[in-house]
C-alpha cells in the first residue's frame, strides 16, 4: 500500500510496509545515471518546532526507511530504503530514497529471488525511479531530527498505517520521560482509588510526579488510540511490578 503527499514542487511516495536497510550507496554512479529522478523536498527536516501533518509523515517515513533493513526477497519489492550520497564532483551530500524494486531495476546484475535478469526495466514496469533531495542534506541535522521524534519504531509504523487509511491521527505523542511519569502516576492513582482518596488528592499526586491532570488524562486517551503506546505503558508497568 502506498500513500502520496504533495509538497510544493515535489511528490513524496510513502510505502507503508516494513522499510529497508539504509546502505550508504546501494547503487553505483553509473546505475544512478540511468535512473529517473524525482524531487524529494527536505524542508521538513529542518523543522524543530511545531510540525504540519505532512512533515510528521515525512519524518516518520524517513526514520523507518533509514534505519530499517534491506531485503532481496521478491515480496519486499515495494519496501523503501533511503541513503546519503555525495554528488559526483562536489562536496555536497544529498538524500536519496527508493524502493527495493527501484534498486533492482537499476542493477545490471541478476536479482536474487525475482526471476528477473539484468536491468530489464520493461520487465519491472513502474520501477527505476529514485527520489533525491532538492537541496543538500546535512547528515547530522537529519539524524538529529529523526532521533528527536517522540515514539518508537512500532509507533512510526502504526502512525503511517493510519495515515495511509486516510486518517489524521493525533500527534501530541508522549516522550519516553512522560511515559515513565504516566506509568508511575497510573499506579499511584490506582492505589489511591483503592484507599478511597478524593480527586484533589489524586491530582496532587499526579502533579508531584511531574504531570498535569490534563496531560495525564490525554496520555490515557492516547493509549486507547495507539496500540503501540499502550504496549509501551504495559512494558513499564511490568518493569515496575515487584
Amino acid at each position: 500500500m502506498t500513500y502520496q503527499i504533495c509538497f510544493p514542487g515535489a511528490l513524496v511516495l510513502l510505502a507503508l510496509s516494513a522499510a529497508s536497510e539504509a546502505s550508504e550507496q546501494p547503487l553505483n554512479s553509473e546505475e544512478i545515471q540511468h535512473a529517473e529522478i524525482e524531487p524529494l523536498e527536505l524542508d521538513p527536516i529542518e523543522v524543530t518546532g511545531e510540525r504540519s501533518f505532512e512533515e510528521e509523515v515525512t519524518l516518520r517515513f524517513l526514520r523507518q526507511a533509514i534505519d530499517g533493513k534491506r531485503s532481496e526477497r521478491s515480496e519486499d519489492i515495494d519496501n523503501w530504503v533511503c541513503w546519503f550520497e555525495k554528488a559526483t564532483g562536489t562536496r555536497f551530500t544529498y538524500l536519496n530514497c527508493a524502493r527495493n524494486g527501484d534498486l533492482w531495476a537499476l542493477r545490471p546484475s541478476d536479482v536474487p529471488g525475482t526471476g528477473l535478469i539484468g536491468s530489464n526495466r520493461e520487465a519491472r514496469a513502474g520501477y527505476g525511479t529514485i527520489l533525491r533531495s532538492t537541496r543538500p542534506a546535512n547528515r547530522i541535522k537529519v539524524r538529529k531530527a529523526l532521533k528527536n521524534l517522540p515514539g518508537s519504531n512500532e509507533f512510526d509504523r502504526e502512525f503511517l498505517a493510519r495515515a495511509a487509511m486516510g486518517e489524521r491521527p493525533p500527534r501530541d505523542i508522549p516522550s519516553g520521560q512522560e511515559l515513565d511519569q504516566f506509568t508511575a502516576a497510573w499506579q499511584t492513582v490506582n492505589n489511591l482509588t483503592e484507599r478511597g482518596a478524593d480527586d484533589d488528592t489524586m491530582e496532587a499526586a499526579i502533579n508531584e510526579i511531574g504531570l498535569t491532570l490534563e496531560r495525564f488524562n490525554r496520555i490515557a486517551a492516547l493509549t486507547k488510540i495507539y496500540q503501540s503506546i499502550e504496549n509501551e505503558v504495559a512494558v513499564r508497568l511490568k518493569q515496575r511490578s515487584p
